[in-house]
């Protein structure tokens, strides 16, 4: 008798065991996939309809759930009502509800994912475009803006009528943080008497874009590269000298997207160069595929404050050019060679 009970109680452990087992995978199956993770997507300001990285967020998630085939119901996309509060709210929410990886868009989610990423170390974080988070659990999702700035330069300087180019930042800060890359980008087109003017949205940048002392009507400023990107008044400024341009004199804006939403307006296209295109798609692919197969991205961005993730460049196809003139193929052709050289690291940054 004591042997019979000793058989059902192994047969009963081994029918748990199997249970276990299957349950097991079918939630991660041959592929490595586990399509039970929960994941978020906490929006910033402004939420989905933003033209923005917003926008580019959330189309880049459903792409990626469709790619490897996760349940639907397991997403979950946050909008809040802007307060450092409310982000907290509710990242705490998910991470109460089994959400194992939360995606934060923008700066002004930095704070609420500093801190719950500390109030839960077992869980992911992933915040997008932003390199302020520190912490093993937090990856965070940046572009190479200076790289971005060499290329403005060299189209600039390559593009240029009047030999007058310039680049307006957000603040002082990161005028002095990128200024020199433009630089070095006008220097690279290896033309000779081009003027570089900088400045930022706190000076009077509208100025430097109205008519030379002289009267002539195109010889002023015709090529600028923008990184503003709360409204669009600095195409704004350019669509109101256009207006008063020749053909030949038209100051055109080399623009980065998804960061300026209204470089896809049909207004802006007749005076766009071109823009520098932010790839979010790889980015969220890249964090959602991390998620389901359990990985982790640990890439070092910067040792001093212990910052992890990914660094999107021209090497991993993180940035891009995307021509909106008419622009000759030996532009083209030039820009494309200093991008293979910058890939080559043979450009310092």
């Amino acid at each position: 008798m004591m042997r019979r009970y000793l058989s059902l109680s192994l047969a009963t452990l081994l029918l748990i065991t199997f249970t276990a087992i299957s349950q097991t995978t079918s939630a991660s199956s041959s592929d490595g996939i586990d399509r039970t993770r929960k994941i978020a997507l906490l929006f910033d300001s402004g939420g989905p309809g933003d033209g923005s990285f917003n926008d580019a967020s959330r189309s880049a998630l459903r792409k990626a759930v469709k790619k490897y085939k996760l349940f639907a119901p397991n997403v979950r996309e946050l909008v809040t009502d802007g307060t450092v509060g409310d982000r907290i709210y509710r990242l705490r929410l998910m991470a109460r509800n089994g959400y194992s990886m939360m995606i934060a868009v923008g700066s002004n989610n930095a704070e609420a994912v500093r801190r719950v990423s500390l109030e839960y170390p077992e869980l992911e974080f992933a915040i997008i475009n932003d390199g302020t988070v520190s912490g093993l659990n937090v990856a965070s999702l940046v572009f190479d803006d200076r790289q971005a700035a060499y290329i403005a330069g060299l189209a600039a300087a390559l593009t240029t009528r009047s030999k007058r180019v310039l680049y307006v930042a957000k603040d002082q800060a990161e005028l002095n943080r990128l200024a020199s890359h433009f630089e070095n980008g006008v220097k690279a087109a290896n033309r000779a008497g081009i003027e570089l003017n900088l400045s930022h949205m706190g000076l009077d940048y509208a100025s430097l874009l109205d008519p030379p002392r002289d009267g002539s009507r195109d010889g002023g400023i015709d090529r600028v590269y923008s990184t503003w990107n709360l409204d669009a008044a600095v195409l704004s400024a350019i669509i109101v000298r256009n207006r008063e341009r020749t053909r030949l004199g038209q100051i055109k804006l080399i623009a980065n997207s998804p960061d300026q939403y209204y470089v896809n307006l049909a207004i802006a296209k007749p005076h766009l160069l071109l823009t520098i295109n932010r790839n979010v798609e790889r980015a969220v692919d890249l964090v959602v595929r991390s998620a389901v197969r359990g990985d982790y991205i640990l890439d070092l961005l910067d040792g001093v404050n212990n910052i992890f993730g990914i660094r999107f460049t021209f090497a991993n196809n993180g940035l891009s050019v995307v021509y909106k003139s008419d622009t000759s193929q030996k532009v083209k052709s030039r820009i494309e060679e200093e991008i293979a050289r910058i890939k080559a690291k043979e450009v310092k940054f």
